[in-house]
């Protein structure tokens, strides 16, 4: 099954598909500690606990989420 961080999804279907929703903590994120993730739409990159592209290289997300 395709999954996509919430730019994507947002970009591809109107609405957050939740993903990589959760897949980490908010405190994990203060700590700028990230899952490595397979986005269909971006490859492979890092998200926040909210499922947003957080990679500074991502050619799609370009980390403007």
């Amino acid at each position: 099954m395709a999954e996509f961080c919430k730019k994507c999804s947002t970009k591809l279907f109107g609405k957050d598909s939740e993903d990589f929703f959760a897949l980490s903590t908010p405190t994990q994120t203060e700590q700028e500690l990230y899952p490595l993730v397979l986005c269909e739409g971006c490859g492979a990159i890092q998200v926040n606990h909210l499922g947003e592209c957080v990679s500074p290289d991502c050619k799609e997300c370009k980390n403007d989420s």
